[in-house]
């Protein structure tokens, strides 16, 4: 529900705005390579933990929609609502079977971009994203109950957000976009190696970090 209506909200307040500002409007499509990282980390028997090396790249998608609003004529504001499939994948020489796990996201970038030269920009800001389901996959088959895996990750992810992009033309443009969370996707605390829990300031998170590359079509360039 919260997407929906930060959705509607975003599309009122572009209509509102597009008397004065006149926005750019575009329809977004792409692929990207994901993944998770774990941060304060442990050793616990000559061993890190958790390991690094336990998760992999996995391929996903996004699409959505772009709203540029200029301030001059170098720089823009930037909103856009997207539908993002990230996740990771576990390392089958550690754990001897293909599995994976998919965090599909409700994503909302807020950027600003600045036009360096003509047809090339760059930008940066922050995303919070919304998850709508977490699936967990073995030998290419979603497996376990929806809901239990939905309960091990938490509800809303925060990313700072730095990109770049080429316009081809008004219409058609390319962009990268690299994601890097800040926020734990996890939910849950660790203990120990004596099995006290950690202090929350030593609490290892798992940030999700994804790397975007999109293909962009502006439907209003006035």
């Amino acid at each position: 529900m919260r997407p929906l209506i930060l959705t509607a909200l975003l599309l009122t307040a572009a209509t509102s705005l597009s008397a004065q500002l006149r926005p750019k409007i575009s329809l977004s499509a792409g692929g990207n390579a994901s993944n998770t990282h774990w941060f304060n980390q442990y050793q616990f028997l000559g061993q890190t933990m958790p390991s690094n090396e336990a998760n992999l790249a996995i391929a996903g998608f996004q699409a959505g929609l772009s709203f540029e609003l200029p301030v001059s004529s170098t720089f823009g504001v930037l909103v856009a609502p997207t539908f993002s499939r990230r996740g990771f994948r576990g390392n089958e020489d550690l754990y001897g079977v293909n599995s994976s796990v998919r965090l599909d996201y409700f994503d909302l970038p807020a950027l600003i971009r600045f036009y360096p030269v003509n047809n090339f920009y760059v930008e940066a800001g922050a995303a919070v994203s919304f998850m709508l389901k977490a699936e967990s996959v073995v030998d290419g088959e979603p497996i376990g109950n929806e809901d239990v895996m939905g309960r091990l990750y938490n509800d809303t992810d925060l990313s700072a957000v730095l990109g770049l992009g080429y316009a081809f033309n008004d219409r058609l443009s390319v962009n990268v976009r690299l994601f890097h969370g800040l926020l734990t996707t996890l939910d849950t605390e660790f203990a120990d190696p004596n099995g006290e829990p950690l202090s929350p300031e030593d609490q290892p998170k798992l940030l999700n970090q994804s790397l975007q590359l999109s293909v962009q079509y502006a439907i209003l360039n006035p």
